[in-house]
């Protein structure tokens, strides 16, 4: 850190600033072991694309690590841990499966997004929008592009 702040005192272009700053911060980001990034990818597939919801202890057997490793190595590389990944995918869920059916009734809506039931998925609604899934909708159309790719 003092070797940068000497180099800043003396330079005089802001664009060196600025390329010194940068190349600090790019050296002291963690890179990634690339057969983690792999497992990680591995994870977030099962999370998204199977129907069957998935627990913090099957993923980590999904992608064989333990249940700690997988939440250490997860939130390094996602920036959330496993459980919070799913809550908000299933959030997303829910508001992509609104906005394509928007007749959908809440209790056919909780059990095709993975809640435990229509109580669960009300709280959770409500937890990320602030909202109720009926209050939501009445102020905005859901949309939720996570889906959609």
């Amino acid at each position: 850190m003092k070797e940068l702040e000497d180099k800043i005192l003396n330079t005089i272009n802001d664009n060196q600033y600025i390329r010194l700053i940068e190349s600090f911060l790019i050296n002291c980001l963690n890179p990634f072991k690339e057969y983690n990034y792999k497992r990680m990818v591995t994870a977030i597939n099962c999370i998204n694309l199977c129907n069957e919801e998935f627990t913090v202890s099957r993923l980590a057997e999904k992608v064989c690590l333990s249940q700690k490793q997988l939440q250490r190595i997860f939130s390094e590389h996602v920036g959330a841990s496993p459980k919070e990944f799913m809550r908000i995918v299933r959030f997303h869920k829910a508001l992509y499966t609104l906005q394509n059916h928007p007749e959908m009734n809440f209790t056919t809506l909780a059990y095709e997004c993975g809640y435990y039931d229509q109580a669960h998925m009300i709280n959770e609604f409500k937890l990320f929008s602030g909202y109720t899934p009926a209050q939501y909708i009445a102020l905005c159309s859901p949309y939720s592009d996570y889906f959609s790719l």
